[in-house]
């Protein structure tokens, strides 16, 4: 009875160790499909953001040119705003098409997407900062009678980039945290190490 037992083990180990290979390869595509899935989730949440920064550009621009008193200078914000927006994006973007997901060990996929979750939750907080700053202008323009038309200006404009930016930061940060708990969380304990040690366990 207890070498039946026995070989029943044996056969059951076996037969766990020449799948586990297969389950570890098929783990492997999952993550680095989940690494592909993150990029490209990204790089729309990117293209978004060079849209918004190139129509407030042009927008800002002719309206620059076009408007007077406080909508001048809210135009002119916005404009200038969104140049450093326009270049973040471009930047983040081309950043992003040459990353060889292959190449990447299993760490390096995690630490770049809890990097990435950490940088949105700091420029959500700098949104916060920026509408902050919008409301301190519109107070600072009351006394102001020289200058009220500048600081309105800027101060509406620093409402609709934070507010914008704040909502683009969140929805960013609560897409990739869902891509992540559908995609990557499962599979953690196959990033534990890369040289994918076995652990096997028989209970009696």
């Amino acid at each position: 009875m207890e070498k039946d037992i026995l070989m029943r083990i044996k056969l059951f180990i076996i037969l766990f160790l020449a799948a586990a290979p297969a389950a570890l390869s098929q783990d492997s595509e999952k993550i680095r499909s989940f690494e592909t899935g993150r990029l490209d989730l990204n790089n729309n949440g990117l293209l978004i953001l060079g849209a918004w920064a190139a129509g407030n550009i042009l927008i800002g621009t002719v309206g620059n040119f076009s408007a007077a008193g406080e909508k001048k200078y809210f135009h002119q914000f916005n404009a200038m705003w969104n140049v450093v927006n326009l270049g973040i994006a471009a930047g983040g973007y081309y950043a992003n098409s040459l990353v060889d997901v292959n190449s990447l060990s299993y760490s390096e996929i995690f630490n770049e997407y809890s990097w990435l979750q950490s940088f949105y939750l700091l420029n959500a907080g700098l949104d916060a900062a920026y509408i902050t700053a919008g409301f301190y202008l519109l107070e600072k323009s009351k006394n102001s009678p020289g200058n009220s038309d500048r600081l309105k200006g800027y101060g509406y404009s620093l409402f609709v980039q934070g507010g914008f930016l704040l909502i683009f930061d969140v929805l960013m940060y609560s897409f990739n945290l869902q891509h992540a708990k559908n995609n990557l969380y499962p599979y953690l304990a196959v990033m534990q190490n890369d040289s994918h040690v076995i652990g096997l366990k028989v209970i009696f």
